[in-house]
């Protein structure tokens, strides 16, 4: 068996294949957020744990720094372990933090100034809003440095897009939970995980809609306004999901008493996935943020393996 499996020549997809599953990374990354955001709430939101001051701040900023170092550990030092490494990861998360800090997120906030208008607006008009403020800057900052630092000469294969445009959301959902963090020091954890999750999913689920179509423009060629569209689409996931997931957080619909004296950890829990209360509810807020990741996340998956299957079955036709 032994002499076998060294006579045996290495599976052909290692040989055609040799660089870092850029999904696994994502669905690993997101996973461990997700599990850590819910018992950070549970601990802290269900259970009432009360820490002192700078402990609250020391736990918010490990909460903030959490994203970014699940990305270092799955993403960046994963690609030591494959024969070809992609370059220039870090190069793009930083300049994508840098772009944030000092252009877009001021921009959005000093001169657009969504929050002080668009909250006042219908349903429609906020996504709207949101989508043509918010959503444009964002999603074009994250796209150019992607594109004037990686593209072309550093896209490969397909999923190079998906990495690099994955350190993009990342730069940028840092440089939101970092500025959430100083306006809000002495927010609790629970509000902090959840709020950070919240940033982090979105960014994902827009950017990886915009490495679909970067990835479409470098390997086929389609038409040219595939890259104008998949930003646009992009900005309207920002528009679409932000009112949605502040609707569902602060939703009180029906208003009943759990009872006399302070609630049990049982009337806590069940408040959560209930609207028999007029207290907010992040945990909805928070389960929205994780479906809208998983369910963009699989759409963008499903195009991607339908792009390379189309590509082998152009391949052997020319064979």
């Amino acid at each position: 068996m032994a002499v076998y499996k060294l006579l045996t020549p290495p599976d052909e997809e290692a040989e055609i294949y040799p660089y870092r599953p850029a999904w696994r990374s994502i669905v690993i990354e997101s996973v461990v957020l997700f599990v850590v955001t819910a018992a950070v709430f549970f601990i802290f939101g269900v259970l009432r744990l009360q820490l002192p001051g700078l402990l609250t701040l020391v736990a918010n900023g490990l909460l903030v720094a959490l994203p970014v170092i699940l990305w270092l550990i799955f993403s960046v030092w994963s690609e030591r372990a494959v024969p070809e490494p992609r370059q220039r990861l870090i190069t793009v998360f930083l300049v994508t933090a840098l772009a944030a800090n000092a252009l877009a997120v001021p921009f959005i906030e000093d001169v657009i100034q969504p929050e002080r208008w668009l909250p006042l607006g219908g349903a429609i008009n906020r996504i709207i809003g949101y989508t043509f403020t918010l959503g444009i800057v964002q999603e074009t900052a994250k796209y150019a440095v992607v594109r004037f630092t990686t593209w072309p000469q550093y896209f490969r294969t397909r999923l190079d897009s998906v990495a690099y445009c994955a350190a993009s959301a990342v730069g940028y959902a840092l440089v939101l939970n970092l500025r959430h963090l100083l306006s809000e020091s002495s927010i609790t954890p629970d509000v902090m995980a959840i709020q950070v999750f919240g940033n982090v999913t979105v960014n994902l689920a827009a950017s990886l809609i915009v490495s679909y179509g970067m990835a479409e423009v470098h390997f086929d060629k389609p038409t040219p306004f595939l890259m104008t569209i998949t930003v646009a689409l992009a900005a309207f996931v920002n528009g679409l999901v932000i009112p949605l997931r502040a609707g569902l957080t602060n939703a009180t619909f029906v208003l009943t008493s759990a009872g006399n004296g302070t609630p049990s950890i049982v009337d806590t829990i069940l408040s959560l996935f209930s609207l028999q209360s007029t207290a907010p509810k992040p945990f909805l807020g928070f389960a929205f943020s994780g479906v809208t990741l998983l369910g963009f996340g699989i759409i963008v998956a499903f195009l991607f393996s339908n792009a390379e299957r189309q590509a082998r079955e152009a391949e052997r036709r020319e064979d």
